[in-house]
């Protein structure tokens, strides 16, 4: 039998209006969908790149926590953070140079990781956890007494 192989999908929102305070979105899954875990917290970000990286530490950071010996697929919907992690694009930004950095120790501490842009329809439940972190989409579900 192989090693152990998981799917992490993440994404990331800083919310409107944008405060500073975002919402990280996290999806784990079995090789085949089934689901493993989800989580969504808060943390500090102010552009949805910053956040976006955010998504993607959190995600690394809990895999290493709780699946340290694990083959990683990591899905995220922002190919520019993908591409700059991957070594193919340039951080040109210099505020997002400390999360790239954290993003890519990181990806070094795995044995095996894949990170992966996909559409953003196919991150529903990471971007709907994202977003309920930052204080949920109050226009999509209202309740009447």
């Amino acid at each position: 039998m192989g090693a152990l192989r998981l799917i992490l999908q993440v994404d990331g929102t800083p919310g409107i209006p944008v405060g500073g305070v975002a919402g990280v979105g996290i999806v784990v899954r079995r090789a085949g969908g089934a689901l493993l875990r989800t989580s969504c917290m808060r943390v500090a970000a102010t552009t949805s790149i910053e956040a976006e990286y955010q998504a993607i530490i959190v995600g690394l950071s809990l895999m290493l926590q709780h699946y340290p010996a694990t083959a990683v697929r990591c899905m995220s919907d922002c190919q520019v953070v993908v591409e700059q992690i991957a070594g193919r694009n340039a951080v040109r930004v210099e505020r997002l140079r400390p999360l790239h950095g954290r993003a890519v120790a990181l990806v070094g501490r795995f044995a095996q990781l894949e990170l992966v842009a996909i559409p953003r329809e196919l991150n529903r439940l990471a971007d709907a956890l994202a977003w309920e972190a930052v204080g949920g989409r109050h226009s999509i579900v209202s309740f009447t007494a």
